[in-house]
């Protein structure tokens, strides 16, 4: 078949460059040539729930041929699905009985559209220059590459230096986070590099204050590397940002609706965003959806018109996260993701050497060379193209691309799991 796919579509640095699929079911993918893999990429988080849920066939199904479009306008299923993020973004926040929730939900297409409203919002009710991490991603449309710290932002060309985005670093902990990544309740003593990244965050909000106005935050870094800090250190640094009257903002697109266990990663470390960005496996994996959730007072700064798509918020793929919210919802869930995260990567911790890291929380885990000879870039490479032809699907991932990503579906069986680690730890060996 003659190749049409532009050149700027290519992920030439991918170790799975080059295979192709041909179906999918559960935690298992198929290529064309019939090789079954399990799937721990698992679409970088879209498909939290694995391929093909029962489910949400059956209420794709459904959908298709009861309504599949009413003119970009209101259905019943947006009205529901809107109803439902509000409620689940409430239902854990302290309020008196007698005070109504005025939290609101805007639906949009994908992550970085989902990311350029939030960001009018904020501005909105804020006029500023934005604050991202050093390791941020939040999209590589023409707005949201400058909030994402890589080569791909350069692309655009220079923008105006009074409104770029300013940088603050996300501790690294080469040798894995230092401290709980969710609140447990207790205060928590930050090591010296988290300590360092609060002082430099510290000296960017106060160098810049007159021109800031919002700051993107990422619960755990998903794109750029899966780095995890303790909840302690996101608490500091929110208070931090709110002292100098930031708008918070929480980018959940890869690691919110459970990935990390709980519903809202944020949350569950112990502090409060103003507007919080859904995404990725709001779809199940099936349609684009996002949706941008806060209180009306930030949400109601853009007035009627400001912002329209022609598929945003249409009922095929409201019906379908409508149903992944109410899977995601089972009281079992978050115990199960929790066991498992744990005892995968207490399987990694104990067979592989001591120099390589584990580190995750929930089901989000990440395996780093970093301590290794020259960084052990080509050791990530390897390793990741190795699996492949042992049936698993790993992602490289991080700044120079030797830290590997253990994604898989949150619903994944306890014996692949387990045959999955036996084969990491195999590969190296």
């Amino acid at each position: 078949m003659q190749h049409r796919r532009p050149n700027g579509t290519h992920r030439n640095y991918d170790p799975l460059n080059g295979l192709v699929f041909a179906r999918s079911q559960a935690e298992f993918v198929w290529d064309v040539e019939g090789n079954k893999y399990v799937d721990m990429i698992g679409g970088y988080s879209a498909c939290n729930l694995g391929h093909g849920h029962p489910r949400l066939i059956e209420a794709a199904c459904q959908q298709l041929n009861k309504l599949t479009w009413a003119h970009g306008g209101e259905s019943l299923e947006r009205q529901t699905l809107e109803n439902a993020l509000a409620c689940l973004w409430d239902q854990d926040r302290h309020r008196l009985a007698s005070e109504p929730s005025k939290t609101k939900v805007w639906l949009t297409l994908s992550g970085a559209r989902a990311i350029e409203i939030a960001w009018k919002i904020a501005y909105a009710n804020k006029p500023g220059a934005a604050v991202r991490f050093d390791l941020a991603y939040h999209g590589r449309s023409l707005a949201t590459a400058y909030l994402s710290d890589t080569e791909r932002s350069g692309a655009l060309g220079p923008t105006d230096p009074l409104n770029a985005p300013s940088t603050i670093p996300f501790p690294r902990h080469p040798h894995g986070a230092c401290g709980p990544i969710l609140a447990d309740g207790s205060a928590h003593r930050l090591c010296k590099e988290c300590l360092g990244c609060l002082q430099e965050a510290r000296s960017v909000f106060a160098k810049k204050e007159s021109i800031l106005s919002m700051l993107f935050i990422e619960p755990a870094i998903g794109a750029r590397g899966y780095y995890f800090a303790p909840a302690s250190f996101m608490q500091q640094l929110v208070e931090l940002a709110r002292s100098y009257g930031l708008t918070i903002i929480s980018d959940e697109i890869q690691m919110g609706l459970r990935r990390t266990g709980p519903m809202f990663a944020g949350r569950a470390q112990g502090w409060e965003a103003d507007i919080v960005v859904l995404g990725k496996s709001l779809g199940g994996g099936i349609a684009p959806i996002a949706a941008v959730i806060a209180d009306s007072r930030w949400i109601d700064s853009l007035g009627p018109g400001i912002e329209s798509e022609t598929f945003a918020a249409y009922p095929l793929a409201c019906r379908i996260a409508i149903e992944t919210l109410e899977i995601l919802q089972d009281k079992k869930l978050p115990e199960e993701i929790e066991r498992k995260g744990r005892a995968f990567r207490n399987q990694l911790r104990t067979q592989l050497a001591p120099e390589i890291t584990v580190d995750g929380v929930g089901l989000a885990s990440c395996i780093s060379l970093e301590n290794l000879p020259l960084s052990g870039i080509k050791q990530a490479y390897a390793i990741v193209k190795s699996l492949a032809t042992q049936g698993v699907l790993v992602h490289l991932t991080g700044p120079m691309r030797n830290r590997i990503a253990l994604i898989p579906s949150l619903l994944i069986s306890d014996p692949s799991l387990e045959d999955s680690a036996k084969k990491i730890i195999q590969a190296f060996g």
